[in-house]
């Protein structure tokens, strides 16, 4: 059983609807929005393709089973401990990855620049104890 791909006219049509927050030719990804929106029409009793109807969706574009399956996804997110949440795919999300990861950069070079200094100041007290040894050398015992 093959998955649908998409063709380049559908894929323009997806990107157009509001509730898409990514589309390639194999995959869709939905806005937060519209998860919620498509569990909360799913508790008061619309089936799955009128959820995807109504929210602007061709049933025939996307197919049956890819709406099933986004639906099964879309409760096994709601009842996880994190509950719903934005796709890794949207735009906002891959930004905020981005920051996260540039900040986490950033505070690693800042680490990595104070422990080179650390390393220089230690050569250099060990340079001075070098030199101080070397002024005034303890007698040997007898």
């Amino acid at each position: 059983m093959s998955r649908k791909t998409f063709t380049p006219s559908e894929v323009e049509l997806l990107r157009q609807n509001p509730y898409t927050a990514d589309v390639c030719p194999t995959h869709l990804y939905y806005t937060l929005a519209f998860k919620e929106y498509a569990i909360r029409a799913a508790t008061r009793g619309d089936t799955s393709i009128k959820i995807f109807s109504n929210a602007g969706y061709d049933p025939e574009v996307l197919g049956k089973p890819r709406i099933y399956a986004a639906m099964k996804s879309f409760k096994r997110e709601a009842a996880s401990p994190q509950g719903l949440h934005e796709s890794r795919h949207s735009s906002e999300a891959r930004l905020d990855a981005l920051a996260k990861k540039d900040l986490s950069r950033q505070q690693s070079e800042k680490a990595i620049r104070k422990l080179q200094e650390r390393v220089i100041h230690l050569e250099q007290q060990i340079e001075f104890l070098k030199k101080i040894q070397f002024i005034n050398p303890k007698p040997p015992k007898k």
